[in-house]
């Protein structure tokens, strides 16, 4: 898999944009404890990775026949949903840098942070069908498994974002978002996690290490949705801060993710 990874020009450029990132990162945080411009201008550079990594798994998707196939209709949704959190977070930092007003919610740009809960969800199911996973699905394990993992997972999530939620009857898109993020990213997460749990006996060879990447890449985007979702609530979040590195490096890992499929296995 890392063969694949580095015959591919488009992961040197990606590695070097997270590189300048990083440096980036840390000299707004070391040099300064204000908000400034520099701050928005980072959140608008960082999903340049989302953007290119989309693009780029678009092409590698074509090679996998598209929409034709369980890999290429993964590679594609995963690759959608890269340019939907590249959407998002353009419109963020819109409202920042020209418009200058707090940021709205719900607003246009939860068209782009809401669509990558069903892309991904998508997405998992068809390397999950890719897996054979149905194999393990008629032991008494995999069954179990399928009942428990989404439960615990729910329950976190309950606990740790939606217990104190209301439903607001006159704000219902509101409403919808507040219980939607954490309960599509708790769903997103139990897909993973089940895809890996029954499918790590079955698959083989590079692929296994391939689709066990992505999975990793999802993760790490659950742990960065959920800090972000955490810090919002105590009021801790600022533009350029540890949560949005974090975005940057699960960008990274899903683009990186998506380019190891550039050459088919046999």
């Amino acid at each position: 898999m890392l063969n694949n990874l580095f015959k591919s020009k488009v992961t040197y450029l990606i590695l070097a944009i997270y590189l300048v990132i990083c440096v980036w990162w840390l000299k707004i945080n070391l040099t300064t404890s204000d908000i400034t411009d520099e701050n928005y201008l980072f959140g608008l550079a960082y999903p340049l990775i989302a953007l290119i990594g989309c693009i780029n798994g678009l092409y590698i998707a074509r090679i996998w026949g598209g929409f034709s196939s369980l890999i290429g209709k993964a590679i594609t949704l995963f690759s959608i949903a890269l340019f939907g959190q590249a959407f998002g977070q353009v419109v963020w930092s819109y409202y920042n840098i020209i418009a200058r007003v707090e940021i709205p919610y719900p607003s246009i740009g939860d068209l782009g942070y809401f669509s990558i809960i069903p892309l991904f969800i998508l997405g998992m199911l068809c390397f999950a069908k890719a897996s054979k996973i149905r194999v393990s699905l008629q032991k008494i394990h995999g069954k179990a498994l399928v009942v428990v993992v989404p439960l615990i997972m729910l329950v976190f999530s309950y606990f740790l974002f939606m217990k104190d939620l209301v439903v607001d009857a006159e704000q219902p898109i509101k409403t919808f978002l507040d219980f939607g993020y954490p309960i599509g990213e708790a769903l997103t997460i139990s897909i993973a996690i089940l895809t890996y749990g029954l499918s790590r006996k079955i698959l083989g060879g590079n692929m296994r290490g391939k689709i066990m990447f992505m999975i990793f890449a999802l993760i790490l985007q659950y742990l960065t949705d959920s800090m972000y979702l955490y810090e919002v609530s105590v009021g801790t979040y600022y533009n350029a801060g540890t949560v949005d590195l974090l975005y940057a490096t699960s960008f990274t890992f899903m683009s990186l993710g998506l380019i190891s499929f550039k050459e088919i296995e046999e």
